[in-house]
């Protein structure tokens, strides 16, 4: 976990040094002229419809296991270290 709180940071970083010191390396996400010309074209069939209530239902349920093993494996390195 220590490291991985050092990438966060180092991304910031690198994130500020290049906003400060090449600023047009890399257009902004918004700017439209961002989007590949293949996802353009085919943008107005994503997210189009409805989500059904069994597809709601099923990712609600996918969400909650994954929450519930990064619970789990949280504990067990919280054991393993003595902190529990």
């Amino acid at each position: 976990m220590p490291t991985q709180a050092k990438i966060v940071t180092g991304c910031g970083v690198i994130h500020n040094f290049i906003c400060t010191y090449d600023p047009d390396d890399m257009p902004e996400p918004w700017e439209p002229d961002t989007v590949p010309s293949s996802l353009a074209q085919s943008s107005d069939t994503h997210g189009s419809g409805n989500i059904g209530f069994q597809e709601n239902r099923h990712a609600t349920m996918h969400r909650e296991e994954i929450a519930q093993a990064m619970w789990l494996s949280y504990q067990e390195e919280l054991e393993k270290r003595g902190q529990v």
